[in-house]
């Protein structure tokens, strides 16, 4: 009795079976580049979140050493317009010493600010923006005095710029200093 012929299995003809290692590697390198390409994606991550944290928002005064003076001496300026307010009823020579001796606290505080290095100041963009406003309102104010101390019956309205009113933006920029409204309500 002859036995049938043995033929070996179809998966022995094709070689020896893989040892894994060519596998094994190839996980390895997969592994390794997913390692990678999350530690840079972090990274990044990271980075993006830190320069938006310090980046200088174009429409506040922000900068610490800016901001603390500038509130410093928006307190004191403030203090100062309470007190120099002119009663109801005062006369004209009285109301108009207190919206000069008022301009001069508003004028005081922006020089105090003014005096901060330039480029500090100019690195904290609106804050130049801010001064000039001040300043403008202070000389809307001015003409005003002088035509109430020529004896006209003069008539306040607060600047504006592009066509809101002008203490909007300055009352905007992220500070504790909002426009007095001993500044506004002139008689």
């Amino acid at each position: 009795m002859s036995l049938p012929p043995v033929f070996p299995p179809p998966e022995a003809a094709a070689g020896p079976p893989p040892s894994g290692r060519g596998t094994a590697r190839w996980w390895v390198l997969g592994g390794g580049l997913v390692v990678v390409s999350a530690v840079c994606g972090v990274v990044v991550f990271c980075a993006g979140l830190w320069t938006y944290a310090n980046h200088d928002r174009p429409e506040l005064i922000d900068d610490p050493p800016v901001s603390e003076v500038a509130e410093s001496a928006c307190a004191t300026m403030r203090a100062t317009v309470a007190a120099k307010a002119a009663p109801p009823g005062a006369p004209v020579d009285a109301r108009v010493r207190s919206i000069r001796e008022q301009n001069a606290a508003v004028t005081a505080m922006v020089a105090q600010v003014r005096g901060l290095d330039a480029d500090l100041l100019a690195d904290d963009r609106p804050t130049t923006l801010w001064l000039a406003d001040w300043e403008t309102l202070v000389q809307t104010r001015e003409r005003y005095a002088a035509d109430l101390a020529a004896g006209g019956r003069p008539h306040f309205v607060a600047p504006t710029a592009d066509g809101e009113p002008l203490t909007d933006r300055m009352n905007s920029v992220g500070l504790l200093c909002e426009v007095p409204p001993q500044l506004l309500d002139l008689p």
